[in-house]
């Protein structure tokens, strides 16, 4: 047991000389139940967040401890123990628990925790795949959930650059772009959009000094995520998790609305239902993104119309940073089907334009788009890319990294 405590002087002594930023998103996650989850792709900050929550909570005044839950202690002991141990015999009032998927029945001990332990409180992290309904340790009713994405845009500015920007509401956006991009009065904007392209979405890039150690690094989440995480929580053989990442690249390097599931399931010479499940694997991990139809009488919920990256910076760090000119368009829509999705609001094919918001419907494009899709029809706007302000109906593309 001292040898967890220990170990987390040693983390939190690292920690300390890391560069940190506190994110806005933070406020937002209440831990006000006992046992509390942060879940989100791999390197989006969970750890980050575990460490100063317990920080602020006392862990150097002994009164929390962060462990992960991968810690060689586990090996001869359980969660189970360290819980009985930490309620009979410190003052500790916190756990922290990191990557919790990597252990064994952790759904089970974490309810013997919270039926046994009423004073422990507990905060884990885990992989986004992680399903506390569905499994049969039901913790629905005991644990609070809350997701965590990577950076916007706007957050990049900020821990970048130190260009502070308040969040900016999408219809409040919509309504008044023009002003909006007007008062950021940020030179060299469009630059930093490009850089955020690249490589500004993961919280940890900042401490990597060269661009290639960057793209190389995301390419490792992407590897770990496949041959770690969906290995663990769903127990494949590594034949199964190559053909998941085949799919990956397929959905990576493919234009936008090229792919379905039939295609992938024909061109791989697999069971649709096979292919189907392993996509939904990888939308799971925070990995790919789904984007459905919601045409009236379409069983939209059974296969996504469109598949995107989750994030521009691993269609850069797959390709290089030499990304071709005919990806530039799948770059921006994954983009704003990113910052969209990770605002709270659900966005679908667009029956008008490429995506439909709520009732705002959005074609994207260059800045030399043209109205054709969207003529005569309400509530509709072209989302232009390679421009500073916008006018009308048309919005610069980097305005919807301000959303959250």
């Amino acid at each position: 047991m001292k040898q967890l405590i220990e170990t987390q002087r040693f983390i939190i002594d690292d920690f300390k000389g890391m560069p940190y930023h506190e994110r806005q998103h933070y406020q937002s996650i209440r831990l006000g139940n006992r046992i509390n989850g942060i879940l989100g792709a791999r390197g989006t900050g969970k750890t980050t967040f575990l460490l100063k929550t317990a920080i602020a909570h006392g862990a150097e005044r002994g009164l929390a401890l962060y462990v992960s839950a991968d810690n060689l202690y586990f090996l001869e002991n359980t969660l189970l123990d360290l819980a009985e141990w930490i309620y009979k015999e410190t003052d500790i009032t916190l756990l922290c628990i990191d990557e919790i998927h990597k252990y064994p029945n952790w759904n089970q001990e974490l309810k013997n925790i919270y039926d046994t332990f009423a004073k422990l409180k507990v905060v884990f992290s885990g992989s986004s795949m992680i399903d506390i309904i569905k499994s049969k340790y039901d913790l629905s009713r005991r644990v609070s959930l809350y997701t965590m994405p990577g950076y916007s845009f706007r957050e990049y500015l900020e821990y970048y650059h130190d260009i502070k920007t308040e969040i900016i509401a999408l219809d409040e956006l919509i309504n008044n772009h023009t002003h909006i991009a007007q008062s950021l009065n940020t030179p060299k904007i469009l630059k930093h959009f490009r850089d955020y392209l690249q490589c500004g979405y993961y919280p940890y890039v900042r401490t990597l000094e060269f661009e290639a150690e960057r793209f190389q690094s995301i390419e490792n989440i992407v590897q770990k995520t496949i041959y770690e995480d969906i290995a663990i929580l769903h127990d494949l053989k590594t034949a199964t998790l190559q053909t998941i990442e085949t799919l990956y690249k397929y959905v990576l390097s493919s234009l936008p609305g090229e792919l379905n599931t039939n295609k992938l399931a024909t061109r791989l010479h697999k069971d649709y239902n096979d292919v189907s499940k392993y996509l939904s694997l990888l939308n799971k991990a925070g990995l790919i993104n789904f984007i459905y139809s919601n045409k009236p009488g379409k069983t939209s919920l059974n296969a996504p119309t469109k598949m995107l990256p989750d994030n521009t910076n691993m269609i850069y760090a797959h390709y290089l940073a030499q990304t071709q000119d005919s990806l530039i368009g799948k770059v921006r829509e994954t983009f704003f089907v990113n910052q969209i999705m990770n605002s709270g609001h659900k966005l679908f094919y667009g029956q008008v334009g490429d995506y439909q918001v709520e009732k705002y419907h959005f074609e994207i494009g260059g800045k030399n788009k043209s109205h054709t899709q969207l003529k005569n029809q309400n509530n509709a706007y072209i989302v232009a890319d390679d421009i500073l302000i916008g006018h009308n109906d048309i919005i610069p593309l980097y305005l919807f990294g301000l959303l959250y």
